[in-house]
This record gives structure tokens, sequence and C-alpha cells, in this order.
């Protein structure tokens, strides 16, 4: 009976995990929109927004934010880190577009963009698997098979990981520094 109710206990925790890994991929491949209502203008929220992108960075008291307008109702945010340097490897990216509404709100919707770095890093690990897998094919030796196995479930994993924890530390940031002093007008 014991035995039985393990198993039964293990094998549901082994579905959750992996749903819980489809859930990761998935906002890796197809990242959430958050969307932001406030009772402001949109000319005063643009203002705000300016007054948080202007602020000078210092390494221990600073919102460590970046953000630019692209157009007149559109702006990016990302991260300043030393960790995370602009580039191959950079920092993702939210992408805000600023509405107002019918009702005089103004709503603004958010969008990650992964760095595209992650997504080559991801598919490079898969094909580097599939190559040592290949070699074990032909050679029968282990060496290749765990190397296969490395680099398909490290990799990928690595990759999804590290990027959606980018995301989150910059919606963090997001509802830190912006949302906390566009509620607070």
């Amino acid at each position: 009976m014991f035995w039985y109710a393990f198993v039964q206990h293990t094998s549901l925790e082994i579905v959750n995990y992996n749903f819980n890994m489809i859930k990761h991929i998935n906002t890796f491949f197809y990242p959430e929109q958050s969307v932001h209502i406030y009772n402001y203008s949109k000319e005063l929220i643009i203002d705000k927004l300016l007054e948080v992108f202007n602020r000078k960075w210092t390494l221990f008291d600073s919102n460590n934010l970046s953000g630019e307008f692209i157009n007149k109702e559109t702006f990016e945010i990302c991260m300043k880190s030393t960790a995370f340097k602009t580039g191959f490897f950079g920092t993702s990216i939210l992408v805000g577009e600023i509405k107002e509404t019918q009702n005089g709100h103004t709503e603004i919707t958010l969008k990650a963009k992964p760095n595209v770095g992650y997504y080559i890093w991801f598919f490079v690990c898969i094909i580097t698997c599939l190559v040592y897998l290949y070699s074990f094919l032909l050679s029968g030796s282990i060496k290749f098979l765990a190397m296969s196995g490395l680099m398909l479930v490290v990799g990928p994993l690595l990759s999804i990981g590290i990027s959606n924890l980018q995301i989150d530390a910059t919606k963090e940031r997001y509802m830190k520094y912006i949302d906390k002093k566009l509620r607070s007008i």
C-alpha cells in the first residue's frame, strides 16, 4: 500500500514538473503581455517616464534601469547591469506601448523581448546534441552519448532560465521604479 502511494505521488510530481517546464518554454518563445492602467493623461505619463529614463545611473543608489522612446507612443526598457552587458548575451527588453482609452485613462501594454543570443544558444545546443548523438551511433562511445544528453538538457535549460530570469527582473524593475512612480502622482 505504501509503495503504491509513493509511486502515485512521485508520478504526479513528475507530471507537474513537466507542465512547469512547458510553461517556461512557452514563456521563452511567446512572452506574456501585461497591461497597466493609470488614471492620468497620456502626456503626464510620458513626462514621468522621461523623468525616470533621464535619471543618472550610479552603482549603488539608482534604479539601474534605462529606457528610451522609439516613437511618440512606444518605449523600450532594459536593465543596466554589470553582469549582463549589451551585445550578444545582453539583457532582455520590455517594449511598452502607451494608449489613451475612451474614459480618459492611460493604458501601458508591456511585452518582453528576450535577447536573440539566447535563442541562438538554445538551437546551437540542440544541434550540437544531435551531432554528438550521431557520433555515438557511429562509434558506440558512451562519451558521445553523455555529451549528447548534457547538451540536450543543460544548454536549453540555461538559455531558457537566464532569459526568463532577465525578463522577470526587468518587469520587477518596471513595477518598482516606474509603476510605483506613476501610481504616486
